[in-house]
Parts: C-alpha cells; structure tokens; sequence
C-alpha cells in the first residue's frame, strides 16, 4: 500500500486524494467530449463539474459516516478528513444526480441528453478512483487463497482486492456504454444502462466486501443496488413507452 503518494517537506499528497482528483478531471474531459456530440457546449459540462465535485463528496461522505459513524465516535472531528478515505459511491451518485438535474433545469439543458453525457464519464472516474482506495489500503474484501490476494496493513490474513475489480468493472462499463453511446435509440437509454450495469455489479462484488449486513444479510450498498436497478429499469420502460406512443400519434396525425 502506498497512502502517501509524494511528501516534501511539509507538503504532502495523498494517493487517495489524488486519484480522486485524476478521475474528476479524467471524467470531466470525456463528458466535454460526447456533449459535442449532443450539442452541448463543453463551458457547461466544465461549469457543472465543479456542482458535481462540491455535491458528491458531500453525499458520498454523508453515506460513509452514516455506514461506519462508530468509527467517528471517539474523534468526530475525523468526519471531515476525506483525504484519507472513506466515501460511498451511491451517497456521492445521489447528490450528484440531484445537482446535475438542478443545473440542467437552470441551464434549460435537455436533461435526460445531460445524464447520458456524464454516465460514461462517472464510470470511467469510478474506475480511477477506485485505484486510490487500493493505493490507500481500504476498501478492501474477504479473506481468500486466491493466487492473486492482498495482505493489507489494517485487515488480518489476505484478502480479495475488491478495489481493483471494481477499477476493472468501471473500465468495462464504461467501455460499453461508450459502444452503446454510438448506437443509442433514444435519450435517457445511456443514463438508466449505467445505473443498471453498476447496480448489478455492486450488488454482487458486496458478497465479498467487508461491509456490515443487515435485513436478509445483505448490505446497505446491495439494497441500494436493488432499488437503483428497479428505478432505473422503470425509467427505461416508460422512456421507450413515452418515444413508441409519440411516434404513434405523429403517424395517426400525419394521416
């Protein structure tokens, strides 16, 4: 594990921290680009970035201390020192959603083109970030005999490194809602695939995550992978139920 990526003098850079700021610049680039692509001007993707940033690592963190709020018991002033680590990505996916459906309604931006410009971006930003969490020593999964297990500092035994499947994962979907950006039929279809590809994965990598359990042994993340996956897929019906009765009255009136 390397916590600390680069220290001189008193300055000192965190690797968690800096990961995290390489996917939120990575992630703005790639949205700048494919909002050429649906006619939205990339000064409006780079001036949403920073509502993005403010809002998700508030929600992410509010999530994080929510989960783990015995671990800040003794030193609650450790809520804000995000640079070590420690945030959930639905907590930062929900307030993010949140800003970027406020600025689209103040910037009169076609919303659901918006969504479908940052989904491949906050994947690909997932996939870096999550590199952070490895470099950081957290985050990590069960213990395991697998060839590839990681021993890390604050956990006994080898364990699954959870933070480099989820980079992996990040990559893949990322990758394929980029192929999907290319052929996409209608607007809002990136946006509710992105929700519904990272509710899947989630939802399975939880069984070998070290997170506490609750109703039915399942985690908080993977309730919150259920519901995300159920909206996400109501959303997409009524979409292309929306698009089919559209079409349908254009015709009827057309004739």
């Amino acid at each position: 594990m390397r916590p600390v990526l680069l220290k001189i003098g008193p300055f000192t850079i965190f690797s968690y921290g800096f990961m995290v700021a390489l996917a939120f610049l990575s992630g703005i680039y790639l949205a700048a680009w494919l909002g050429k692509r649906e006619n939205i001007k990339p000064d409006k993707i780079f001036d949403l970035a920073i509502y993005v940033l403010l809002s998700s690592i508030i929600g992410a963190r509010i999530f994080y201390v929510i989960e783990f709020w015995r671990d800040f018991v003794s030193n609650p002033i450790s809520v804000f020192y995000i640079w070590q680590g420690g945030l959930v990505f639905y907590g930062g996916l929900i307030f993010a959603i949140a800003a970027i459906y406020i600025y689209a309604k103040i910037s009169d931006i076609q919303i659901l083109k918006l969504f479908d410009v940052i989904t491949p971006a906050t994947a690909l930003g997932y996939a870096i970030g999550r590199i952070g969490c490895f470099l950081n020593g957290c985050c990590y999964g069960t213990e395991t005999n697998l060839l590839w297990a990681v021993r890390f500092p604050s956990a006994a035994g080898l364990r699954h490194p959870t933070q480099i499947y989820a980079s992996i994962a990040g990559l893949l979907i990322c990758g394929l809602l980029l192929y999907l950006f290319k052929i996409k039929r209608f607007d809002g279809q990136i946006f509710t695939s992105g929700l519904m590809l990272y509710s899947v994965y989630r939802f399975l990598i939880e069984f070998i995550r070290v997170n506490p359990r609750y109703l039915f042994g399942l985690s908080e993340a993977q309730w919150g992978s259920v519901l995300i996956f159920l909206a996400a897929f109501t959303m997409l019906l009524r979409i292309q139920y929306s698009d089919k009765i559209k079409a349908w009255q254009i015709s009827e009136y057309q004739e």
